[in-house]
């Protein structure tokens, strides 16, 4: 079963914007009506892939991350500032992501 890569963007871009609207725009539930602000920001991933690319697995590990990290965003507020250290599946430290503020 390969990875479907348009289904996860799909998703982590659906989530990506819900929360971003209901929690920085002023619209959320609870929140007083006041004018919207646009707050432009970026999710960046980065992974090192290693001389190797895990021996040819890179394909894999990728997907394991990317699923990892696509259902435990849910546990941030995505706002920038935002990251975590990223590891393969020896648990070795990789790379990060982060939010960040956009030009």
């Amino acid at each position: 079963m390969g990875l479907n890569w348009h289904e996860l963007g799909a998703s982590l871009k659906k989530h990506f914007n819900e929360t971003i609207e209901g929690e920085h725009t002023g619209t959320g539930p609870g929140k007083q009506d006041q004018e919207e602000e646009s707050l432009a920001m970026k999710f960046v991933l980065e992974v090192d892939m290693g001389d190797t690319a895990w021996e040819g697995n890179a394909a894999r590990e990728l997907g394991r991350i990317l699923r990892y990290w696509g259902g435990n965003l849910q546990h941030y507020e995505l706002k920038p500032g935002d990251g975590a250290a990223v590891s393969d599946s020896d648990y070795r430290e990789v790379g990060s992501w982060s939010i960040t503020a956009s030009a």
